[in-house]
């Protein structure tokens, strides 16, 4: 049975809850990855355009990539960058405000089906 992978941040960009899934596929230990920002997994030649479009989803409730499947570069724990497919979704309260940004990646991008 495959682990789901999803990794879930608030709207400042920390993140709140990481799967055993992700675990799985990107080396960090929930005990590690939660609490700190996506820059843990966001590669620093991405970073900036990264915050830049994180911030403008969270602000206007709306992101381009939003329910596509999209390759997301990630930092793994062992130095190593994937492209790990992956689905945004920004979580909104009733009134339509961003509350979380969550990922959902597909099969283990370590894995020969992802290659």
């Amino acid at each position: 049975m495959r682990k789901a992978q999803f990794v879930i941040a608030d709207r400042e960009g920390m993140i709140c809850f990481w799967s055993a899934g992700a675990e799985t596929a990107f080396g960090h230990p929930a005990a590690e990855a939660v609490g700190q920002t996506l820059d843990l997994i966001v590669p620093p030649e991405f970073r900036e355009a990264h915050w830049k479009g994180f911030r403008r989803a969270v602000q206007s409730s709306a992101a381009h990539l939003e329910g596509q499947v999209t390759p997301f570069p990630v930092c793994c724990a062992d130095g190593g960058v994937l492209a790990a497919p992956g689905r945004l979704t920004l979580v909104r309260d009733p009134e339509g405000e961003v509350i979380a940004v969550t990922v959902a990646f597909g099969s283990d991008p370590r894995s020969a089906e992802a290659r």
